[in-house]
């Protein structure tokens, strides 16, 4: 079984799920390759696991969660720098970014309590200006856990550092 997967999900979520199915199929052979651009690796997979908008129609996609994004930041640079109150705010703030599937990084969507923007049926966005950007989630998350400013992060990934107050969400209503 040859499973593509992302760097962060692969690292936390599919390499366990992996060795669980490995132990229960002891004579199927597993290869995971965690890849920047999983559908791009593709070629002799049997799954990938992506995260974002498939954007090749050929593909047989399925959906296996939603994934929440959540805007983070440690409480010491909110301390320092303030909470922003309206996405708008965050022009102002240190943006940490993430590089990934080849998507535009640096636009920001967001919708208010979940309502899409009624002129034109879906949500508005910010073009934030980049502090630090980096192809790794984890150095993104970590250059957040270090107080350098704002990341917009999976739920899944920032999560256990906010339950922790490691992190904290900022605008949550949004």
């Amino acid at each position: 079984l040859h499973v593509v997967s992302s760097f962060g999900f692969g690292r936390i979520h599919v390499a366990p799920l992996s060795a669980r199915f490995a132990d229960a199929y002891p004579s199927v052979s597993v290869t995971l390759d965690l890849s920047e651009k999983p559908w791009t690796e593709s070629k002799t997979a049997d799954v990938v696991i992506h995260i974002g908008t498939v954007r090749d129609s050929s593909w047989v996609a399925h959906l296996l969660a939603r994934n929440a994004r959540w805007l983070c930041a440690s409480p010491a640079y909110l301390r320092r720098r303030g909470v922003p109150s309206h996405p708008r705010d965050l022009l102002g703030h240190a943006c940490l970014c993430v590089r990934e599937n080849d998507e535009d990084v640096t636009l920001w969507r967001y919708r208010n309590a979940g309502r899409t923007h009624p002129a034109r049926g879906r949500a508005d966005a910010i073009r934030v200006t980049p502090a630090f950007t980096s192809n790794d989630g984890e150095v993104v998350r970590n250059w957040a856990l270090a107080g350098l400013g704002v990341t917009l992060r999976s739920e899944w990934d920032a999560a256990p550092f906010v339950r922790r107050g490691e992190l904290q969400r900022v605008l949550t209503d949004w």
